[in-house]
Protein backbone atom coordinates (compact mmCIF):
# COMPACT_ATOMS: atom_id res chain seq x y z
CA UNK A 1 0.00 0.00 0.00
CA UNK A 2 2.95 2.16 0.40
CA UNK A 3 4.69 1.44 -2.06
CA UNK A 4 1.30 2.44 -4.30
CA UNK A 5 1.47 5.76 -2.44
CA UNK A 6 4.72 6.41 -3.31
CA UNK A 7 4.26 5.65 -7.48
CA UNK A 8 1.19 7.97 -7.17
CA UNK A 9 2.84 10.96 -5.70
CA UNK A 10 6.04 10.49 -8.23
CA UNK A 11 3.53 10.13 -11.13
CA UNK A 12 1.55 13.13 -9.90
CA UNK A 13 5.01 15.29 -9.58
CA UNK A 14 5.90 13.85 -13.02
CA UNK A 15 2.66 15.15 -14.79
CA UNK A 16 2.69 18.65 -12.51
CA UNK A 17 6.23 19.52 -13.85
CA UNK A 18 5.45 18.40 -17.33
CA UNK A 19 1.98 20.23 -17.14
CA UNK A 20 4.76 23.56 -16.01
CA UNK A 21 7.02 22.43 -19.00
CA UNK A 22 4.42 22.81 -21.47
CA UNK A 23 2.50 25.79 -19.94
CA UNK A 24 5.99 27.37 -20.07
CA UNK A 25 6.80 26.51 -23.77
CA UNK A 26 3.00 27.76 -25.17
CA UNK A 27 3.48 30.64 -23.11
CA UNK A 28 6.74 31.76 -24.57
CA UNK A 29 5.90 30.64 -28.09
CA UNK A 30 2.87 33.30 -27.55
CA UNK A 31 4.95 36.26 -26.11
CA UNK A 32 7.73 35.66 -29.07
CA UNK A 33 4.69 35.66 -31.66
CA UNK A 34 2.46 38.58 -30.26
CA UNK A 35 5.27 40.72 -28.46
CA UNK A 36 6.96 42.06 -31.41
CA UNK A 37 3.70 42.76 -33.19
CA UNK A 38 2.35 44.52 -30.32
CA UNK A 39 5.50 46.15 -30.47
CA UNK A 40 5.54 46.97 -33.55
CA UNK A 41 1.76 48.43 -33.68
CA UNK A 42 2.56 50.88 -31.00
CA UNK A 43 5.45 51.79 -32.60
CA UNK A 44 3.74 52.49 -35.66
CA UNK A 45 0.98 54.83 -33.40
CA UNK A 46 3.84 56.42 -31.78
CA UNK A 47 5.05 58.26 -35.27
CA UNK A 48 1.59 59.47 -36.15
CA UNK A 49 0.87 60.54 -32.55
CA UNK A 50 4.31 62.19 -32.90
CA UNK A 51 3.19 63.58 -36.28
CA UNK A 52 -0.33 64.78 -35.35
CA UNK A 53 1.28 67.60 -32.66
CA UNK A 54 4.33 68.03 -35.10
CA UNK A 55 3.14 71.63 -34.86
CA UNK A 56 3.30 71.42 -31.03
CA UNK A 57 7.02 70.40 -30.77
CA UNK A 58 7.63 72.62 -33.53
CA UNK A 59 7.09 75.66 -31.58
CA UNK A 60 9.51 74.82 -28.92
CA UNK A 61 12.01 74.68 -31.25
CA UNK A 62 14.15 77.45 -32.21
CA UNK A 63 14.49 79.83 -35.46
CA UNK A 64 16.44 77.58 -38.16
CA UNK A 65 19.25 79.35 -40.12
CA UNK A 66 18.44 81.25 -42.95
CA UNK A 67 18.32 79.40 -46.65
CA UNK A 68 17.24 81.40 -49.79
CA UNK A 69 14.24 79.38 -51.19
CA UNK A 70 15.51 80.20 -54.53
CA UNK A 71 15.34 76.78 -56.38
CA UNK A 72 12.08 75.04 -57.47
CA UNK A 73 12.04 71.39 -57.14
CA UNK A 74 11.24 70.68 -60.70
CA UNK A 75 13.65 68.46 -60.67
CA UNK A 76 12.20 66.24 -58.43
CA UNK A 77 10.05 62.83 -59.46
CA UNK A 78 6.43 62.41 -58.31
CA UNK A 79 6.18 60.59 -55.09
CA UNK A 80 4.84 56.95 -54.58
CA UNK A 81 1.23 57.87 -52.99
CA UNK A 82 1.00 54.15 -51.95
CA UNK A 83 4.75 53.48 -51.02
CA UNK A 84 4.45 56.56 -48.82
CA UNK A 85 1.34 57.08 -46.85
CA UNK A 86 -0.85 53.45 -47.20
CA UNK A 87 1.46 51.44 -45.37
CA UNK A 88 0.53 52.02 -42.27
CA UNK A 89 0.81 55.72 -42.17
CA UNK A 90 4.48 55.69 -41.89
CA UNK A 91 4.99 59.32 -42.69
CA UNK A 92 8.31 61.39 -43.18
CA UNK A 93 9.71 60.82 -39.55
CA UNK A 94 10.94 64.68 -38.07
CA UNK A 95 14.94 65.72 -39.22
CA UNK A 96 16.36 66.78 -35.65
CA UNK A 97 17.15 69.99 -34.93
CA UNK A 98 20.78 70.50 -36.53
CA UNK A 99 18.63 69.74 -40.14
CA UNK A 100 17.12 72.64 -42.07
CA UNK A 101 13.69 74.27 -40.91
CA UNK A 102 11.15 71.29 -40.22
CA UNK A 103 8.23 73.31 -42.43
CA UNK A 104 10.51 72.45 -45.49
CA UNK A 105 10.98 68.75 -44.88
CA UNK A 106 7.13 67.62 -46.02
CA UNK A 107 6.74 66.31 -49.77
CA UNK A 108 4.14 66.16 -52.36
CA UNK A 109 2.19 63.04 -52.33
CA UNK A 110 -0.49 64.51 -54.66
CA UNK A 111 0.78 67.29 -57.41
CA UNK A 112 -0.43 69.24 -60.18
CA UNK A 113 2.86 70.97 -61.19
CA UNK A 114 1.89 71.22 -64.76
CA UNK A 115 -1.08 73.71 -64.72
CA UNK A 116 0.78 77.25 -65.35
CA UNK A 117 2.70 75.17 -67.99
CA UNK A 118 0.76 76.89 -70.73
CA UNK A 119 -1.39 79.23 -68.72
CA UNK A 120 0.12 82.15 -66.12
CA UNK A 121 -3.25 82.43 -64.36
CA UNK A 122 -4.79 85.94 -63.33
CA UNK A 123 -5.73 84.41 -59.43
CA UNK A 124 -4.71 80.92 -58.19
CA UNK A 125 -7.45 79.83 -55.33
CA UNK A 126 -6.04 77.61 -52.11
CA UNK A 127 -8.67 76.40 -50.53
CA UNK A 128 -8.18 74.53 -47.51
CA UNK A 129 -9.85 71.41 -46.92
CA UNK A 130 -10.22 67.87 -45.61
CA UNK A 131 -10.82 64.28 -47.13
CA UNK A 132 -14.21 64.24 -45.35
CA UNK A 133 -15.48 67.33 -47.33
CA UNK A 134 -16.06 66.02 -50.73
CA UNK A 135 -19.20 67.76 -50.76
CA UNK A 136 -17.65 71.04 -49.89
CA UNK A 137 -15.09 70.25 -52.88
CA UNK A 138 -18.04 69.45 -55.34
CA UNK A 139 -20.21 72.76 -54.37
CA UNK A 140 -17.08 74.75 -55.12
CA UNK A 141 -16.34 73.13 -57.81
CA UNK A 142 -19.78 74.24 -59.53
CA UNK A 143 -20.06 77.76 -58.06
CA UNK A 144 -17.44 80.33 -57.00
CA UNK A 145 -14.68 77.90 -57.55
CA UNK A 146 -15.17 77.69 -61.54
CA UNK A 147 -12.09 78.29 -63.44
CA UNK A 148 -13.98 79.71 -66.14
CA UNK A 149 -15.94 82.17 -63.68
CA UNK A 150 -15.14 85.30 -65.05
CA UNK A 151 -14.69 84.80 -68.93
CA UNK A 152 -11.51 86.10 -69.89
CA UNK A 153 -10.20 85.34 -66.73
CA UNK A 154 -7.63 82.50 -66.01
CA UNK A 155 -8.50 80.91 -62.48
CA UNK A 156 -7.06 77.88 -60.95
CA UNK A 157 -8.20 76.04 -58.29
CA UNK A 158 -7.02 73.95 -55.89
CA UNK A 159 -7.74 72.41 -52.89
CA UNK A 160 -5.16 71.61 -50.18
CA UNK A 161 -4.80 68.95 -47.80
CA UNK A 162 -2.72 66.38 -45.96
CA UNK A 163 -2.86 62.71 -45.25
CA UNK A 164 -5.68 60.62 -43.89
CA UNK A 165 -6.60 57.01 -43.41
CA UNK A 166 -5.83 54.83 -46.11
CA UNK A 167 -9.47 54.57 -47.66
CA UNK A 168 -9.76 58.49 -47.65
CA UNK A 169 -6.40 58.57 -49.06
CA UNK A 170 -7.31 56.30 -51.88
CA UNK A 171 -10.79 58.09 -52.86
CA UNK A 172 -8.55 61.58 -53.14
CA UNK A 173 -6.53 59.99 -55.49
CA UNK A 174 -9.41 58.95 -57.74
CA UNK A 175 -10.98 62.46 -56.99
CA UNK A 176 -7.81 64.08 -57.54
CA UNK A 177 -7.07 61.90 -61.18
CA UNK A 178 -10.73 62.80 -62.00
CA UNK A 179 -10.44 66.69 -61.43
CA UNK A 180 -6.81 67.19 -61.17
CA UNK A 181 -7.23 69.91 -58.29
CA UNK A 182 -5.94 68.74 -55.46
CA UNK A 183 -2.56 69.24 -53.32
CA UNK A 184 -1.08 67.08 -50.85
CA UNK A 185 1.69 66.76 -48.93
CA UNK A 186 2.95 63.62 -45.44
CA UNK A 187 1.73 65.59 -43.25
CA UNK A 188 -1.22 64.55 -41.08
CA UNK A 189 -4.42 66.64 -41.66
CA UNK A 190 -4.67 68.22 -38.08
CA UNK A 191 -5.72 71.59 -36.68
CA UNK A 192 -3.10 71.86 -35.65
CA UNK A 193 -0.91 71.21 -38.97
CA UNK A 194 -3.40 73.95 -40.77
CA UNK A 195 0.21 76.11 -41.17
CA UNK A 196 2.40 73.03 -42.85
CA UNK A 197 -1.11 73.34 -44.90
CA UNK A 198 -1.06 77.13 -45.81
CA UNK A 199 2.85 77.12 -46.76
CA UNK A 200 2.51 73.96 -48.58
CA UNK A 201 -0.36 76.52 -51.21
CA UNK A 202 2.55 79.40 -51.38
CA UNK A 203 5.52 76.76 -51.77
CA UNK A 204 3.60 75.50 -54.95
CA UNK A 205 2.74 78.75 -56.54
CA UNK A 206 6.32 79.47 -55.93
CA UNK A 207 8.03 76.65 -57.42
CA UNK A 208 5.04 75.71 -60.30
CA UNK A 209 3.11 78.86 -60.58
CA UNK A 210 5.27 82.21 -59.77
CA UNK A 211 3.90 84.25 -62.68
CA UNK A 212 0.31 84.36 -60.97
CA UNK A 213 -0.58 87.68 -60.96
CA UNK A 214 -3.01 87.14 -57.67
CA UNK A 215 -3.49 84.53 -54.97
CA UNK A 216 -6.15 83.70 -52.76
CA UNK A 217 -6.15 81.37 -49.65
CA UNK A 218 -9.01 80.43 -47.93
CA UNK A 219 -11.39 77.79 -46.43
CA UNK A 220 -13.69 74.99 -47.66
CA UNK A 221 -16.37 76.23 -45.63
CA UNK A 222 -16.02 79.92 -47.03
CA UNK A 223 -18.30 81.45 -49.71
CA UNK A 224 -16.09 83.68 -51.87
CA UNK A 225 -17.82 86.08 -54.42
CA UNK A 226 -15.09 85.71 -57.10
CA UNK A 227 -16.86 87.80 -59.55
CA UNK A 228 -16.67 90.77 -57.26
CA UNK A 229 -13.73 89.49 -56.14
CA UNK A 230 -11.90 90.11 -59.47
CA UNK A 231 -13.97 92.54 -61.20
CA UNK A 232 -13.55 95.12 -58.06
CA UNK A 233 -10.98 94.66 -55.84
CA UNK A 234 -8.31 92.66 -58.44
CA UNK A 235 -8.92 94.29 -61.93
CA UNK A 236 -8.50 97.61 -60.66
CA UNK A 237 -5.00 97.09 -58.98
CA UNK A 238 -3.61 95.78 -62.50
CA UNK A 239 -0.34 96.01 -63.12
CA UNK A 240 -0.74 94.00 -60.06
CA UNK A 241 1.40 95.28 -57.08
CA UNK A 242 4.74 93.74 -56.12
CA UNK A 243 3.52 93.61 -52.40
CA UNK A 244 -0.26 93.27 -52.18
CA UNK A 245 -1.59 91.57 -48.60
CA UNK A 246 -5.43 92.52 -47.99
CA UNK A 247 -8.02 90.53 -45.81
CA UNK A 248 -10.02 90.87 -43.26
CA UNK A 249 -7.58 93.07 -41.12
CA UNK A 250 -6.94 92.58 -36.92
CA UNK A 251 -4.80 94.97 -35.39
CA UNK A 252 -3.36 94.83 -32.18
CA UNK A 253 -4.56 91.29 -31.56
CA UNK A 254 -3.85 89.93 -28.03
CA UNK A 255 -2.72 85.99 -27.50
CA UNK A 256 -4.80 84.00 -26.15
CA UNK A 257 -3.21 82.73 -22.58
CA UNK A 258 -6.01 80.44 -21.40
CA UNK A 259 -5.33 76.53 -22.23
CA UNK A 260 -8.98 75.99 -22.93
CA UNK A 261 -9.27 78.29 -26.06
CA UNK A 262 -9.36 77.02 -29.53
CA UNK A 263 -6.34 79.81 -29.95
CA UNK A 264 -4.43 78.78 -26.73
CA UNK A 265 -0.67 80.18 -27.22
CA UNK A 266 1.68 79.33 -24.52
CA UNK A 267 4.11 82.39 -23.24
CA UNK A 268 6.57 80.16 -23.98
CA UNK A 269 6.07 79.94 -27.39
CA UNK A 270 5.02 83.26 -28.59
CA UNK A 271 5.87 85.72 -25.62
CA UNK A 272 4.85 88.83 -26.89
CA UNK A 273 1.84 90.83 -25.66
CA UNK A 274 0.26 91.58 -29.23
CA UNK A 275 0.41 89.82 -32.15
CA UNK A 276 1.43 91.82 -35.71
CA UNK A 277 -1.14 92.98 -37.95
CA UNK A 278 -2.93 89.64 -39.37
CA UNK A 279 -5.51 89.05 -41.50
CA UNK A 280 -7.98 86.36 -41.01
CA UNK A 281 -7.32 82.80 -42.70
CA UNK A 282 -10.59 82.71 -43.61
CA UNK A 283 -9.89 84.72 -46.62
CA UNK A 284 -7.20 87.06 -47.33
CA UNK A 285 -5.16 87.99 -50.91
CA UNK A 286 -2.02 88.47 -51.83
CA UNK A 287 0.22 89.37 -54.76
CA UNK A 288 1.50 86.03 -56.53
CA UNK A 289 4.98 87.50 -56.07
CA UNK A 290 4.76 87.21 -52.34
CA UNK A 291 4.50 83.67 -52.21
CA UNK A 292 8.43 82.67 -52.60
CA UNK A 293 8.71 85.78 -50.06
CA UNK A 294 6.45 84.23 -46.97
CA UNK A 295 7.85 80.45 -48.47
CA UNK A 296 11.47 82.19 -47.98
CA UNK A 297 10.66 83.35 -44.56
CA UNK A 298 9.32 80.67 -43.20
CA UNK A 299 13.15 78.87 -42.53
CA UNK A 300 13.86 82.00 -40.21
CA UNK A 301 10.54 82.43 -38.74
CA UNK A 302 9.75 80.08 -35.53
CA UNK A 303 6.71 77.89 -36.28
CA UNK A 304 3.24 78.36 -34.46
CA UNK A 305 0.02 76.42 -35.64
CA UNK A 306 -1.95 79.79 -35.87
CA UNK A 307 -1.79 79.88 -40.11
CA UNK A 308 -2.79 83.52 -40.60
CA UNK A 309 -0.97 84.62 -37.84
CA UNK A 310 2.29 83.09 -38.60
CA UNK A 311 2.04 84.14 -42.15
CA UNK A 312 1.92 87.47 -40.59
CA UNK A 313 5.03 86.59 -38.59
CA UNK A 314 6.56 85.98 -42.28
CA UNK A 315 5.79 88.92 -43.83
CA UNK A 316 7.32 91.20 -40.59
CA UNK A 317 10.71 89.41 -40.98
CA UNK A 318 10.39 90.38 -44.91
CA UNK A 319 9.28 93.50 -43.84
CA UNK A 320 6.11 93.47 -45.52
CA UNK A 321 2.96 95.73 -44.09
CA UNK A 322 -0.56 94.15 -44.81
CA UNK A 323 -3.08 96.94 -46.07
CA UNK A 324 -6.94 97.08 -45.38
CA UNK A 325 -9.50 96.08 -47.75
CA UNK A 326 -10.95 99.59 -49.73
CA UNK A 327 -13.99 98.70 -47.94
CA UNK A 328 -14.76 97.21 -44.13
CA UNK A 329 -17.36 94.84 -45.08
CA UNK A 330 -15.96 93.24 -48.47
CA UNK A 331 -14.11 90.03 -46.10
CA UNK A 332 -16.04 88.79 -42.78
CA UNK A 333 -15.22 85.65 -40.46
CA UNK A 334 -18.50 85.16 -39.97
CA UNK A 335 -21.35 83.77 -41.73
CA UNK A 336 -23.31 87.08 -43.37
CA UNK A 337 -26.69 86.65 -43.62
CA UNK A 338 -27.62 86.17 -47.27
CA UNK A 339 -29.41 88.56 -49.60
CA UNK A 340 -28.72 89.34 -53.29
CA UNK A 341 -28.01 92.74 -52.77
CA UNK A 342 -25.67 91.97 -49.95
CA UNK A 343 -23.65 88.70 -51.45
CA UNK A 344 -23.67 91.02 -54.28
CA UNK A 345 -21.05 93.46 -52.33
CA UNK A 346 -18.79 91.00 -50.60
CA UNK A 347 -16.06 88.79 -50.87
CA UNK A 348 -15.65 86.34 -48.18
CA UNK A 349 -18.64 84.85 -45.83
CA UNK A 350 -17.56 82.12 -43.60
CA UNK A 351 -19.47 79.22 -42.32
CA UNK A 352 -21.60 78.04 -44.91
CA UNK A 353 -22.56 74.44 -46.06
CA UNK A 354 -22.06 73.25 -49.55
CA UNK A 355 -26.04 73.42 -50.20
CA UNK A 356 -25.98 76.73 -49.50
CA UNK A 357 -23.17 77.44 -51.38
CA UNK A 358 -25.26 76.39 -54.34
CA UNK A 359 -27.92 77.99 -53.42
CA UNK A 360 -26.49 81.62 -53.05
CA UNK A 361 -24.40 81.31 -56.32
CA UNK A 362 -27.61 80.29 -58.29
CA UNK A 363 -29.59 82.83 -56.63
CA UNK A 364 -26.58 85.43 -57.31
CA UNK A 365 -26.35 84.90 -61.26
CA UNK A 366 -29.99 84.86 -61.47
CA UNK A 367 -29.93 88.50 -59.59
CA UNK A 368 -26.38 89.67 -60.71
CA UNK A 369 -27.18 93.03 -62.05
CA UNK A 370 -29.68 93.75 -58.86
CA UNK A 371 -29.63 96.90 -57.03
CA UNK A 372 -30.13 97.28 -53.46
Amino acid sequence: MKVSVKYFLISWRCSMMCIFLIGSICFLGIYLFFIPKTFNYFAVLAKIKVKENIALSLMERSAFPAKEYDKPETAKKPISFRSNVSRGLTVNAAPFASELNYIQSFRFVINERDICNEITPFLILLIATKADEKQHREAIRKTWGNESVVPGIKVVRLFMLGVNGKEQNEALLRESSQYHDIIQQDFLDTYKNLTLKTIMGLKWVANYCGGANFVMKTDSDVFVNTEYLIQRLLRPLMPPPQYYFTGYLFRNGQPHRNNESKWYMPKEVYSAERYPDFCSGTGYVLSGTLASKIVNASLKVKYIYLEDIYVALCLKQEGIDMVPPPKNYLFNTYKVPFSPCTYNRLITSHGIYPNEQITYWETLQSNKYTQA
